[in-house]
């Protein structure tokens, strides 16, 4: 029962995942060209999710190197590369430049230390790149609130994205930490309802996104 239950959760937020994709893909051409980075992101991190899902349905075989090649290393860096793009102030560039080596840092120091760091999910690995995901939306956030986009930004999706990508990662920190002392099910609910709403967040940011906020 309690499987069934988990695998109706991961089925609802793959259906709802691919929901948020298609709006995103359907304003693609109102919005700049660094949002694009964000929806690539996205979309890899949606669909590495659904191909999970299955492989480890069909084959029962772990699932680790295609999030940590995909999730850890590609999302992340799009991400990140996405506030880089999206910050115009030269010292908060700068700062998130040197976010971005952390980040690459980050990843040969995981590969030194350990020869299959590809093969198994660390979540200290995670941590490390949610903690530079976090200031990278604080920077922006600080730009944001510093200029005149603060006056329109119900309608400014950068924000809405900043949100839920805030509520999604400070919320499952202390899930994943606490992922061995917790149930199984507490956990997949939590990830879950973390999900919903992060994804509606998207999806509202989308929904009251105007062409003219950008310019």
């Amino acid at each position: 029962m309690i499987d069934s239950n988990i695998e109706l959760g991961k089925i609802i937020s793959m259906l709802i995942s691919v929901f948020v994709m298609i709006l995103l893909y359907c304003i693609k051409r109102q919005s700049k060209k660094e949002n694009f980075l964000f929806i690539i992101g996205y979309s890899t991190l949606s669909i590495i999710d659904i191909f999970c899902f299955f492989y480890f349905k069909l084959t029962k075989l772990p699932t680790d190197i295609f999030y940590t090649v995909g999730f850890l290393t590609i999302v992340f860096f799009l991400y990140l590369f996405y506030y880089f793009k999206l910050l115009y102030l030269k010292p908060l560039r700068k700062i998130q430049f040197t976010i971005i080596l952390l980040f690459v840092l980050n990843i040969l120091i995981q590969i030194i230390i350990n020869q299959n760091a590809f093969l198994n999910f660390s979540f200290n690995w995670l941590y490390i790149n949610i903690l530079l995901l976090l200031f990278s939306i604080i920077l922006f956030l600080y730009q944001t609130f510093n200029s005149n986009k603060i006056l329109h930004i119900k309608h400014y999706l950068p924000f809405w994205i900043s949100v839920s990508l805030l509520i999604f990662f400070i919320g499952s920190i202390p899930i994943f930490y606490f992922r061995h002392t917790i149930s199984e099910q507490l956990y997949f609910i939590i990830l879950l309802s973390l999900n919903i709403v992060s994804n509606l967040i998207i999806a509202r940011g989308v929904l009251w996104h105007k062409h003219n906020c950008w310019k």
